[in-house]
């Protein structure tokens, strides 16, 4: 958008000592009684921001001590003030250290326990299963809501001690099964069912767990439902008997029908598999892109040009690159005005106040979220592209081209398609250059520390800065490179397929894969692993989306 580069240059240009804007002038100075009006009479994020200062004395600004020396603000309105704040950071999700719920939660749930306040329990729960929390609550509550609150936050050996005998089997059932007591979970599951056929289900497993799988079906059997069908389809699979498990199967989930077409393709009963693959491929699953493209390959085995092509027909995502059909592109944004927040994200911006900007576009969305279309490309001017590409999901303004120098690059350098390189770290970080996920993947690419030693050992240098944009932009430019260069037996779309697999499950789990089954594509269906099946999927979705924006 024009404004906003205009209002870039504008902040770039802006002398670096510019003054803080009103009322953040207020909380840099960090005076008590100032930073309370601004809690009790301000506006906006500035409001609620003040409000914080005045509950968390760690979040001033550096060299502010004048509130440390200042007469306390009375309990019952810091309270309020950290209810406030941390339902907001709650509800913002951002992804940003310093922005985490969970830790305003710690703050806030004692005041408000010492000041009384009723929603004390509330800020509780948030923070189960840990055991202050757990402390909390026992004394706060007690009954349905007590035992409610312990289940959902899966404090499940204090929702034993407290639950009576007799009370809600339907909880203590569960609550034992996920302690992995499995055996102590039967009479309770039997008690739940004889009020609610739904306890039947949770029967059937605990009953597996126990390798009772006869006793499991029977259990399975009394309630009519598609995840209990799907459960029996498991045991029957289990137990090798492959009719039975695709006949439950066919009346369950679409998890259910994906695995009913392995069997029966694995059994030779190919034109069965074909009927559920469309089937399967027609709802909104996310199996169903995949099953349009296992069953154009399999009507072509079967010399079914007209079903061939109603299973091109159905394809509709990412994996239709593969068959040389362009999805559509994402639709566009609706474009609007500049919004009343640039003027001053960009005084805080040439302030040296970045952290803050953030905040008062986070808080306008909150407040507004149908402005999300000016908003966002303020949360990419301020780099906060995870946020702004989940507000912006599906349109044209999900896919920013951030880092765009390096991508094209080292693209370059590798002889990669930038657009292909751009869909790798959209899929795997959102260009969050501090992104960790739970497996300890590392940075925009999201390496492993293994596999980025081993990158910085085929560059023939030390490891750099996981954490380091432009690095990690440059691993995985060469990393990319050298999985293409092993997918080698393959060209094209099919050599890319094959390195974005290994990508995600590695290069010996996807050769060894492709050997075993004969085929790239038998390969894709028959692997062991979902999610180097759904990563490629995405991948090749935002490659298509780049591809169609100019």
């Amino acid at each position: 958008m024009r404004w906003l580069l205009v209002l870039s240059w504008v902040a770039l240009t802006s002398c670096r000592s510019q003054a803080l804007p009103e009322p953040f002038a207020s909380l840099e100075r960090g005076v008590t009684e100032e930073v309370r009006q601004v809690a009790l009479g301000g506006e906006g994020y500035a409001r609620m921001l003040a409000g914080w200062l005045l509950v968390d004395r760690d979040a001033w600004p550096s060299g502010q001590t004048d509130l440390r020396e200042q007469e306390e603000v009375p309990l019952a309105e810091r309270a309020e003030y950290a209810w406030r704040y941390a339902l907001f950071l709650e509800e913002v999700r951002a992804f940003e250290p310093g922005w985490e719920a969970k830790e305003a939660w710690r703050k806030a749930a004692p005041l408000l326990t010492a000041a009384g306040d009723p929603r004390a329990f509330s800020a509780w729960q948030r923070l189960l299963p840990e055991e202050e929390a757990v402390s909390a609550l026992l004394a706060l509550g007690e009954g349905e809501r007590l035992w409610e609150a312990l289940f959902q936050g899966r404090a499940y050996e204090a929702l034993l001690r407290v639950l009576p005998e007799g009370a809600r089997p339907d909880l203590r059932a569960q609550a034992l099964f996920q302690l992995g007591r499995y055996q102590e979970a039967l009479p309770f599951y039997q008690a739940w069912a004889r009020r609610d056929p739904r306890g039947y289900l949770g029967l059937g497993y605990a009953l597996w767990r126990l390798g009772r799988r006869e006793e499991a079906l029977e259990a399975l059997a009394r309630y009519d439902h598609p995840e209990s069908r799907y459960a029996q389809g498991r045991i029957w699979e289990e137990m090798g008997r492959t009719l039975e498990a695709v006949a439950a199967y066919r009346q369950s989930t679409p998890e259910g029908l994906w695995r009913a077409t392995a069997l029966l393709e694995k059994q030779g009963l190919g034109r069965e598999a074909l009927g559920l693959y469309l089937e399967l491929a027609r709802t909104k699953s996310p199996y169903a892109d995949d099953a349009a493209l296992r069953a154009y390959f399999l009507a072509e085995q079967l010399g079914l040009g007209e079903v061939r092509g109603e299973a091109l027909s159905l394809l509709e995502g990412g994996l239709g690159l593969l068959l040389g059909k362009e999805p559509p592109p994402p639709p566009p944004a609706l474009s609007s005005p500049p919004p009343p927040e640039a003027p001053l994200v960009e005084a805080l911006v040439a302030s040296g106040k970045a952290a803050w900007a953030r905040g008062v576009v986070r808080y306008a969305l909150w407040q507004r979220p149908g402005d999300w279309p000016a908003l966002v490309p303020l949360l990419y001017r301020l780099g906060a592209y995870r946020e702004g590409i989940r507000v912006a999901w599906p349109t044209l303004l999900a896919y920013p081209r951030p880092y765009r120098e390096w991508v094209e690059a080292y693209a370059g350098k590798e002889g990669l398609d930038p657009n292909l390189l751009y869909a790798l770290l959209h899929v795997e970080s959102r260009f969050d250059p501090r992104a960790v996920s739970p497996t300890g993947a590392l940075g925009l690419a999201q390496f492993l520390r293994s596999t980025w030693a081993d990158v910085a050992r085929v560059l023939g240098e030390p490891p750099a800065d996981p954490f380091d944009p432009e690095v990690s932009v440059r691993y995985a430019a060469r990393y990319l490179r050298w999985l293409m260069e092993r997918c080698a037996a393959f060209e094209g779309l099919e050599q890319v397929a094959c390195a974005l697999t290994a990508y995600n499950g590695g290069i010996g789990y996807t050769l060894r894969g492709i050997a075993r089954e004969g085929d790239l594509y038998a390969f894709l269906r028959f692997q062991e692993r979902d999610e180097p099946r759904e990563y490629l999927a995405k991948v090749l979705s935002a490659y298509a989306a780049y591809r169609a924006i100019p």
